[in-house]
């Protein structure tokens, strides 16, 4: 669920980063739901976007940052493991602002750790899920955000 949820994140940030009216948004629900994403899914990211961007007004996130003017560039040994996809898809992550600096370094290393012989987008989000709504992920976390089972009411 939650690499479904990093999917609905990255859509909506893009989304709002474009120039729109406001009436744009309201449909931002609708073309989610035809995608196939649930209306659960779809309130816990918007949910998760407004925590986010209230914690980067009040500066939480600065634990580590790179220059302004400076690019992460992959050493050779990241490049044979990452795929360039993964790697985009990572850096357009930090990019729209869910990933701080330091959750790239960390999401980097622990795609490294793996051990696995190639890194795809779908590790790289599985791995950015974990960190943002991992219980080690610090004040990016949603503890107890999530609940177990599915949802359906009975």
């Amino acid at each position: 669920m939650q690499e479904r949820l990093i999917e609905i994140i990255v859509y909506l940030l893009e989304e709002i980063k474009q120039p729109q009216n406001s009436d744009n948004y309201k449909d931002l629900s609708k073309e989610l739901i035809s995608k196939g994403y649930t209306e659960s899914e779809i309130n816990l990211a918007f949910s998760w976007i407004f925590n986010h961007m209230q914690q980067q007004q009040a500066g939480l996130d600065d634990e580590f940052t790179y220059s302004p003017t400076s690019s992460r560039i992959l050493h050779d040994v990241e490049r044979l493991i990452i795929t360039a996809e993964a790697y985009g898809y990572l850096l357009q992550m930090r990019h729209l602002g869910l990933l701080s600096d330091y959750d790239l370094e960390l999401v980097i290393e622990r795609a490294l750790s793996l051990g696995t012989s190639s890194i795809t987008i779908e590790d790289v989000k599985s791995i950015a899920a974990s960190l943002i709504f991992g219980a080690d992920s610090n004040s990016s976390s949603f503890d107890g955000f999530f609940f177990q089972g599915s949802n359906t009411i009975h």
